[in-house]
């Protein structure tokens, strides 16, 4: 298996003129409560350990719409090689701007951040061929929790703040969301429905 033997079975070809490449990730994401998630019913595709067919919720579960404002909605998420001992992973960061001092929210959602465990799906705004690839899955492996946090009454958040939260250690580099965009969209969208 190519993932732990370091063996490709794939060249990087021509660049399609029909799949232009795009910056950033569109306004809106789902955040999940990692324990939420029902393992039991998670299904990866036959043949590749980076794409998930189903992302079940336990009953009664949801996952919280984050809508992002500005122009470079999540700005600053990224990922990087993490050198380890024995092997090699990655780290993700979602980085989560809320723009307004609103004691719900804060209480709600940021307190909550504080010693929680994510899971997090993201639309890129660069789909890959056939749009199959815009939705990623960050915090599946080993969950996603807050690295980070700057309040700053005087930021560019407006009273608000920045929040990252980091998943360490990541087996693979992306985790994807559904086999095409409409599966892809149709469980995304799920998340947002409470779980039966």
């Amino acid at each position: 298996m190519s993932i732990c033997n370091g063996i490709i079975k794939q060249g990087i070809p021509k660049g399609d003129c029909a799949n232009l490449p795009a910056k950033g990730y569109e306004r809106v994401a789902v955040l999940i409560n990692r324990e939420d998630i029902d393992f039991n019913n998670v299904t990866l595709a036959e043949g590749k350990k980076n794409v998930l067919v189903s992302l079940g919720l336990l009953a009664g579960k949801v996952g919280y719409e984050i809508h992002q404002m500005g122009s470079e909605p999540f700005t600053g998420s990224n990922a990087a090689l993490e050198d380890n001992s024995y092997y090699k992973s990655v780290t993700k960061n979602l980085v989560i701007a809320v723009i307004n001092n609103d004691r719900d929210t804060y209480g709600n959602f940021v307190d909550p951040l504080l010693n929680g465990e994510f899971v997090a799906v993201v639309e890129r705004k660069d789909k890959g061929k056939d749009h199959a690839s815009a939705f990623e899955v960050l915090g599946y492996h080993n969950g996603l929790t807050l690295t980070a946090l700057d309040e700053n009454a005087y930021g560019d958040y407006y009273g608000g703040g920045l929040y990252t939260l980091t998943e360490t250690a990541a087996p693979i580099s992306r985790m994807y969301l559904g086999e095409t965009y409409e599966a892809g969209k149709a469980l995304f969208d799920s998340l947002l429905e409470v779980a039966e």
